[in-house]
Formats: structure tokens, C-alpha cells, sequence
């Protein structure tokens, strides 16, 4: 019993001791510029707890316990120097104030205490805690680290793509066969290279070429979607920690493996690390920003605006054509306590209107069923972005907590918010495509099926990624040879008949000069790319045929100048010279259609036809010009007219002869075997 009355008087004696003096700090600047003075000292007040009078000429402690600065006597105020950077001990005034100034030190967070003594030996402490500041690091930082992250998306992602290869391709082709399993390959392809913008370019490519249909693409867009959000999740699992171990293999891979396929390996490993490195330097950089006030004021204000914020996220994705580094950056901003999660999703929203837009460019120029599967696209994610919007403008409301309850880590929540948002728009839109392809259809409504052919499209932006640069060429290889393929054919008719316009049919053969510059200097620039063995042996082969189908569109030229030296219907004189052209011109037309079919599809039944009809193209050839005497006395044609006829069967024999080596290239796979294709 004794024991505790001494303990509850010694308690009371300790309370009585710490109500003598109190301490407290008056209002000062949270942030300051690195290198400079805080803009306003350091100032505490120490008073009489009882009487509450201010108490003067009282030693008051200051010491940095955090962060880098140095603390300085200020003017008036009396120090006692204690020979150490990190503490002052100053006298209060007659206000019982004591004031310090702040040197600030490196960017980061600092904290300043204040403490003093009574003369009972108890301590009071206030602290200060603000943020120094330097905006050039900042900026230098942010981007830099930007810079990297987008530099290794791009190492990973194009190694995928290499690695991967024509099985990228495949998986797209086979599996499109309805809308589920064209989900699922969307998905697949897009986590395999980690780019739905390959993806959905690729589908537009392929609708262009009518190898599938605007339905079976609206699956695909829908799995890339889905896919793309694998990144947001590797980011949130917070394995940023080895970034540098992983940069570090995978250049050790990259740089000292003889085997190609892993050196590849390691730079997807490398550009991994690469990506992590750039999270982690945005990461650091952000992190002392939640310590000024007007800083954090500026994104909550900016955040909370649904419009706003959606306009950013969709302009920053645009400006850096990839929404994975948005969603890494809202990711990092979230994180690091700017800003709040429902400001994150009205972020990440605009990041998924803003990723349509590479679909956008690579349809420009293609037919309308492509343009069609370009604005599926971007119909997707903009009507699901706006309901999305709807659900998360209610801070408290259903969706906002459904997203709280995923994790507790910010990071985590966001890129669970985006996988949700993809996830379930995936599901709602899945019974709604045959509406959706309708309404594309209206939006964007088919053409004159003759109406002139639109101008060949190549994207500069896809050199860096040479399999989809190879792709863009093939489409519009394929195009090329349409418009070479139908010149021909109107020449040849123009020949035969009188039919068409001369004039046209030399503007189609300008147009195909254009399209044969325009391909040899965009064919050329991939050789400074870094290509795989099979690229390299690809790109002679693919110069060789732009050639040859060019060569095709020069004999038009020889067939509208032919046609001067004959009059009227050819094919309405008797003989068998003239049965020859006949035979000749839809031998010709039929090549022409087989070699644009074989472009378009690699359909190699359809190129081994084409060296069928050459065969028989020459045959025919041959015995014209045995029959061209016989012709002659027997049948009466004129010297002339008979030998613009067999001129006219030679055009096609040789057209036929450029046809059959752009054939032969497709059967050997399009690979050089270092000899001219056709020998």
C-alpha cells in the first residue's frame, strides 16, 4: 500500500513538473528551394503553463533529426554555438520566442526539432517538418526516369515481338475464329509482347488485307485491352528492387551469349530492368513533393476534376504512345501520396481513350473495313471510359470501395482499378460486338468499291520495331500490286477493246513509280534497325518484288502506246494471232489476281497458280510467233497490226515473267538464297 502511494505521488509530481513550461512551434514555410534559406525562420514560443506568460531568456535546443540542412543563427537572437551543424541552442527573447534560420540541404524531406528542459529535468519537444525542393532536379528526373521506362518498354517489348515472331502472327490468324477465342488471343498476344498497340496494328493491318473480319477484330481489341494490363500488375508487385540485378543479366546475356535467340532473351530482361529503374527514379523523385502543401493542393485540385483529369491521362498517352507508361506514372504519383485513388482511375480512363489512338494512325490510308476496326477500337474504351467515370465520381460509392478493398496499397489499388475497368468492359461489350460493328459501320460507312486506291501508308514510328515495319510493308506491297495488277489490265483491255482512258491508265503508272520510291526508301531505313537473321534475308527479296511489280506497271505503258498502231476491236479479226492475245490478256488477268491474293494472304497454292499461268503465258507466247507468218498470208492482217498483236502478247509474257518471281519468293518463304528470285 505504500509502494503505490509513493508511486501516484511521484506520478503527480511529474505531472505538476511537465505543466510548468510548454513549447510549441509558431506557423512557418513546409518547403524551400535546395540551396537557399528557408523563406521563414524556424520559430518556437515557451511559456509558463500556469500563468500562460511568455518566458524569456530560456535555452531552447534545435537539431536536425531528418533530411539534409544546416541550421543558422538568426538575426537578434542570441546562440550558443555548439560546434555542430545539426544543433543550436538559442535564448528566447522577451516574447519567449527563439528563432533559427534553415540552409536547405539536398531535395528531400527534413525535420528540425525543438526541445527544452525545465528545471526539473523534464523535456518538451516540437518538431518542424517541411521539404526542400530543387524543381531542375525534379524535372531531370521525372523525365529522365520517364525516358528510361519508355526506353525499356520499347527493348522489351520489341525482343518479345522478335522472339516471338511470325507466331505472334499465327496465333492472331487461327484463333480469330469467333469472338471468345479472339478475346483470348488478343489477351494472349498482347501479354506476350507487352504492346497492345502491336496488337490492335496488327488487326488493322489484317482487316485491311481481308484476312479477318471487322468482328473477329473487335474480339482481339477487346483481349488486348485485358492484356495490357499485365504491366500495371508486375509494376504493383513492387519488384523494383531488383531492377539492377536485372539490368545486369540481361546485358550479360545480350552482350556475351553467341546464341541469338538468348541474346534477345536478355535484352527483354534488360529493357524489364530498364522499366523497373525508371519507376523506381520517378518513384524517389515524387516522394518528397507530398511534403509541401501547395504542391499536394495542386494534384488534389487537378485530380478531383473527372474532365480534367481524363484530358491528361488521354494526351500524356497520346504524346508518348504508351499507356502502360501512364498508368506506371499514375501508379508512382498514387503512391507517393499526390494523388488520391479516385483521381488515379479518372487518370488511368484517359490513358485507355488515349492508347486508340495508334490504331487511328495505322488506319489512315487503308480501306474502310480497317478504319472500321480502328474506331471499334477507340467506341471501346471511350464509352467504357465514360460510365466508368459515372461510377467513380462518388468517392464513397460502390466502385471506389470495391477498389479499396483489392489492397491497401495505393499502387496495387490502381492497377487493380485498371485491370477492373478492361476487365469488365471486356465482358459487357463481348454480346454487344454485332451491335458494336454496326455501329462502326455507320459511323463509318463503305465506299464505292471503285473508287480510286488510297495512297500507301508507312509509319516511320514502326521502324524501331521492325516485325511491325515489315508488316506495314507487306500490306502495302499488296497494295502496290493491286494498283500495278489493275493498270495492266485496263491497259491491256484499253489495247484489245479501246476501252479506258489512256490518260488514267499513266496516272495509275505514276502513282505506282510513287509507291515504288516511297517503299525502296522505307525498305532501306530498316537495314540500320537492329533485324534478326531472317529480317535481314527478307528485305533484298522485298526490294526485289517492289521492283517487279513496278516493271509490271511499265508494260502498260508499252500496251497504251501499242494501241496507236491498231484501230477498233482487236480481238473481232480472225486468226490465231489474235486468239493469242485473247488467251494472253486473261492469262494476265487471272496472274494479276493470284499474285495480289498470294501478297495479301502468303498464300503459297495461289503463288504456285501464278507459276502455272506463266508456264501456260509463254506457251502461248511461242506459238504466236510461230503462228505470226501464217497469220499473215493466210488471214490478211496488216504488217502492222499483226506485229503490235504479238507485241502485245510479248508485254504480257514479260509482265507474266515479273509476276512469277514475286511468286517464287513467296514459295522460298521470302527469305534471299542469294540469287535473283526467278533464276
Amino acid at each position: 500500500m505504500k509502494y503505490t502511494i509513493f508511486l501516484l505521488v511521484l506520478f503527480s509530481s511529474i505531472m505538476l513538473a511537465q505543466a510548468e513550461l510548454s513549447i510549441e512551434h509558431l506557423d512557418y514555410t513546409d518547403h524551400g528551394n535546395s540551396g537557399c534559406e528557408l523563406e521563414t525562420p524556424l520559430s518556437v514560443e515557451v511559456t509558463s503553463s500556469r500563468s500562460g506568460a511568455p518566458v524569456r531568456n530560456y535555452q531552447v535546443h534545435f537539431a536536425i533529426i531528418g533530411g539534409d540542412a544546416e541550421l543558422i543563427p538568426a538575426e537578434g537572437y542570441y546562440t550558443i554555438e555548439e560546434g555542430s551543424a545539426e544543433g543550436l541552442v538559442v535564448q528566447t527573447d522577451e516574447n519567449g520566442i527563439a528563432r533559427v534560420d534553415v540552409e536547405l540541404g539536398k531535395m528531400g524531406e527534413i525535420t528540425v526539432a525543438a526541445s527544452i528542459t525545465d528545471s526539473d529535468g523534464v523535456p518538451s519537444t516540437v518538431s518542424f517538418g517541411f521539404v526542400s525542393l530543387d524543381v531542375k532536379a525534379i524535372v531531370f528526373q521525372i523525365i529522365g526516369g520517364l525516358a528510361v521506362f519508355l526506353l525499356g518498354m520499347q527493348m522489351m517489348s520489341a525482343n518479345l515481338q522478335q522472339v516471338a515472331g511470325n507466331r505472334m502472327k499465327s496465333i492472331l490468324r487461327t484463333l480469330t475464329a469467333n469472338r471468345f477465342m479472339g478475346i483470348i488471343a488478343g489477351a494472349l498476344v498482347t501479354a506476350l509482347v507487352q504492346s497492345s498497340s502491336a496488337t490492335t496494328v496488327i488487326t488493322v493491318g489484317f482487316v485491311n488485307s481481308a484476312l479477318m473480319t471487322l468482328q473477329q477484330a473487335v474480339g482481339v481489341v477487346l483481349g488486348a485491352n485485358i492484356g495490357t494490363t499485365i504491366t500495371g500488375q508486375l509494376i504493383a508487385f513492387k519488384i523494383t528492387r531488383y531492377a539492377f540485378p536485372m539490368i545486369a543479366l540481361g546485358f550479360a546475356l545480350s552482350a556475351f551469349s553467341k546464341n541469338r535467340k538468348r541474346q534477345m532473351w536478355g535484352k527483354v530482361i534488360l529493357g524489364l530492368g530498364l522499366l523497373f529503374l525508371g519507376m523506381t527514379t520517378m518513384s524517389g523523385v515524387m516522394k518528397p513533393l507530398r511534403g509541401s502543401a501547395p504542391v499536394r493542393e495542386f494534384f488534389t485540385a487537378f485530380s478531383a476534376n473527372p474532365i480534367l483529369a481524363i484530358i491528361a491521362g488521354t494526351l500524356v498517352t497520346v504524346f508518348v504512345q504508351s499507356s502502360s507508361a501512364t498508368v506506371g506514372l499514375t501508379m508512382t504519383l498514387a503512391g507517393s501520396g499526390l494523388i488520391g485513388l479516385q483521381g488515379a482511375i479518372f487518370l488511368v480512363l484517359g490513358d485507355n481513350i488515349g492508347t486508340t489512338i495508334t490504331a487511328q494512325l495505322a488506319a489512315i490510308g487503308s480501306n474502310r473495313a480497317a478504319k472500321q476496326a480502328a474506331m471499334a477500337h477507340t467506341l471501346i474504351n471511350l464509352i467504357g471510359a465514360v460510365y466508368f467515370a459515372l461510377l467513380a465520381l462518388d468517392q464513397d460509392g460502390f466502385f471506389i470501395k470495391l477498389v479499396r478493398r483489392t489492397s491497401s496499397d495505393a499502387m496495387r489499388q490502381v492497377a487493380n482499378a485498371h485491370t477492373m475497368f478492361n476487365v469488365v468492359n471486356c465482358l459487357l461489350f463481348i454480346p454487344l460486338v454485332p451491335a458494336l460493328t454496326r455501329l462502326c459501320r455507320i459511323v463509318i460507312p463503305s465506299g464505292d468499291d471503285d473508287a480510286p486506291e488510297p495512297d500507301i501508308l508507312l509509319d516511320s514510328n514502326l521502324l524501331a520495331t521492325p516485325i511491325l515495319a515489315l508488316d506495314n510493308l507487306d500490306r502495302e506491297i499488296a497494295k502496290m500490286a493491286r494498283v500495278s495488277g489493275k493498270g495492266v489490265c485496263r491497259a491491256a483491255e484499253h489495247f484489245l477493246f479501246g476501252k479506258h482512258q489512256a490518260k488514267r491508265i499513266l496516272a495509275m503508272e505514276d502513282s505506282v513509280d510513287d509507291m515504288q520510291r516511297d517503299l525502296t526508301v522505307y525498305a532501306s531505313q530498316l537495314f540500320k534497325e537492329n533485324l534478326s537473321h531472317e529480317q535481314t534475308l527478307r528485305l533484298p527479296v522485298i526490294l526485289h518484288s517492289i521492283n517487279d511489280i513496278e516493271r509490271v506497271s511499265d508494260h502498260a505503258v508499252n500496251m497504251v502506246e501499242a494501241r496507236n498502231r491498231v484501230e477498233g476491236n482487236v480481238l473481232d479479226s480472225e486468226g490465231p494471232l489474235t486468239v493469242a492475245a485473247g488467251q494472253a490478256f486473261e492469262t494476265l488477268r487471272e496472274m494479276a489476281d493470284q499474285v495480289v491474293t498470294a501478297l495479301e494472304t502468303h498464300d503459297l497454292k495461289a503463288a504456285q497458280k501464278v507459276l502455272i499461268l506463266e508456264g501456260r503465258m509463254n506457251q502461248i507466247e511461242e506459238e504466236a510467233r510461230d503462228n505470226y507468218g501464217n497469220s499473215l498470208a493466210t488471214y490478211g492482217i496488216a504488217n502492222m497490226t499483226g506485229l503490235a498483236v504479238l507485241d502485245f502478247i510479248d508485254y504480257c509474257e514479260r509482265a507474266g515473267d515479273h509476276m512469277k518471281n514475286i511468286a517464287q519468293s513467296i514459295i522460298g518463304g521470302g527469305v534471299w538464297h542469294g540469287q535473283e528470285p526467278g533464276e
